[in-house]
């Protein structure tokens, strides 16, 4: 119950009206119940096909069923207690059930009553603005879905036999899997992999995860992303590979009993197409973690506040699937006003304002790999030391790093890159990022095919000399990076 402490403390504080926006109306009256035990105060929850009931008791009060008759019995008993009503927000619309409902909080204040509203959503409306207070029900912790497990096996044991085939590190692998669900999601999921096969075992743990997938992803915000790039699948960037390398298992609990700070994230600025987005993907690929991406884009809404709802959303999502690599591409869109500072009505800046004080304060594992191709648009608040552990920048490739990249595509492309000239197309290659590179290949290869013949080196030397990378096209701007980057990042190479 320590998880819900704040909520005991917004009950015993004597607020009038508490709202909590779930979809868990049953667990969060479960919650409430516990609290109210704890408190030793009576507990009353209203449903309108029931009306309104005192917990432990087995029938209704007479004459609780509407709405408005609901608010009279809560306002005229003369108990100190909490009343917990599901689906008011249906009736707020309705002029007299919010006098009422004002009236109600006049009362409450000078009483130890608190009035508790659950919902999927709420709209409240101006006149109780004041009045009420808003309480996030977090997913449920690990402990939750541990008890969760036992008792869906015990459930689905009464109707079939059932195996359990888990050993203790199945179990938390189990455990992590279904982090991100309601209980009733991961009950369901749960239900379907040990009814599909009688057991409960290690290959199930695909199928959980599946509809975890599929459950986050539905929300528009955070996408489970693939992550099949391994470092050794990335050419250069050392010095930040073994920057990550040396933090591999700091999210372990040998990692915490040592002492060790989980690892905030950090911030890869650079030339597009030199792989920054690779290394996202390989991070979590080396640090065999879920990988995340957060689309910026859906942050925003025309609705006034939805915005910085969706970034707590998104946060959330993210914090309840910890341990976790959350990455956020091109961040400097995410925190910039189309035009001027305050084009959007301070919306973006708000945003930034919650992210970074996420950033600064939160303890949840969640690795942050942003990532920016223009830093004339970062926000200086997101370049402070202490949002990120370290700032790398991202350069063009030096020449054995280019070797190393046409190494790694020619592989990928199942060709022996023994029977190319290596050096030769690293050299042609000066002032290429990595996606240039790669587009050289892939060019040739259409080249070679169209005439039936081998691959050769010639055939992407004479590509590579048809085109004209960034590092002309985009001289000046490439410098002004470089420079700026000078002393105020770490280089990536």
């Amino acid at each position: 119950m320590d998880r819900f402490n704040d909520l005991e403390i917004l009950i015993d504080s004597q607020y009038p009206i508490i709202c909590i926006e779930t979809h868990e109306e049953a667990r969060a009256e479960d919650i409430v119940a516990g609290i109210c035990e704890n408190m030793g105060l009576p507990f009353f929850h209203w449903v309108a096909t029931e009306g309104v009931t005192r917990r432990g008791e087995p029938q209704a009060v007479y004459k609780t069923k509407s709405a408005m008759e609901a608010l009279n019995f809560v306002s005229s008993s003369s108990l100190e207690a909490v009343y917990l009503l599901k689906d008011l927000h249906c009736y707020l619309e309705n002029s007299v059930t919010v006098r009422k409902l004002r009236d109600i909080c006049h009362v409450f204040r000078q009483k130890r009553k608190s009035l508790i509203l659950t919902a999927p959503n709420f709209d409240i409306p101006p006149e109780l603005a004041k009045d009420v207070v808003f309480f996030e029900l977090s997913l449920p912790c690990a402990e939750e879905l541990k008890k969760l497990v036992i008792q869906v096996v015990r459930s689905v044991s009464k109707r079939r036999n059932v195996a359990v085939e888990i050993d203790v590190a199945t179990e938390r692998k189990l455990v992590q899997c279904l982090q991100g669900l309601t209980l009733n999601e991961a009950e369901r999921v749960l239900t379907r992999a040990i009814v599909q096969d009688g057991k409960l075992a290690a290959d199930d743990l695909p199928l959980i995860l599946s509809a975890k997938k599929q459950k986050i992803s539905q929300s528009g915000l955070i996408e489970f992303f693939p992550h099949q790039e391994k470092f050794d699948d990335i050419g250069g960037q050392n010095n930040l590979k073994d920057w990550l390398n040396l933090r591999k298992d700091a999210f372990s609990e040998e990692a915490k009993r040592f002492g060790i700070d989980p690892p905030r994230g950090v911030l890869l600025l650079g030339i597009q197409g030199c792989g920054k987005s690779l290394m996202a993907k390989g991070i979590a690929q080396a640090w065999e973690l879920p990988l995340l991406r957060l689309d910026t884009g859906s942050l925003y809404s025309k609705f006034i506040g939805e915005t910085e709802s969706n970034v707590r959303e998104a946060i959330r999502l993210a914090e309840s699937l910890a341990p976790v690599v959350l990455w956020i591409d091109e961040i400097e869109k995410a925190f910039t006003a189309p035009s001027g500072s305050d084009a959007d009505g301070g919306v973006s800046a708000r945003l930034l304002g919650t992210f970074l004080s996420w950033m600064q304060e939160k303890k949840a594992p969640v690795f942050v790999v942003a990532t920016a191709n223009n830093i004339s648009l970062l926000p200086p608040e997101l370049l402070r030391k202490g949002r990120f552990d370290e700032i790398f920048f991202v350069d063009l490739p030096e020449t054995q790093e280019r070797a190393e990249i046409f190494r790694l595509h020619l592989q990928r492309r199942k060709r022996d890159p023994a029977a190319f000239n290596l050096q030769a197309l690293a050299t042609a290659a000066e002032g290429f990022s990595g996606a240039e590179i790669e587009q050289g290949i892939v060019s040739a290869l259409y080249s070679a095919f169209s005439g039936r013949r081998k691959l050769t080196t010639d055939d992407i030397l004479q590509e590579l000399k048809g085109t004209r990378p960034l590092s002309l096209t985009m001289k000046e701007k490439i410098d002004q990076m470089r420079r700026w980057a000078e002393g105020r990042t770490v280089s990536a190479a």
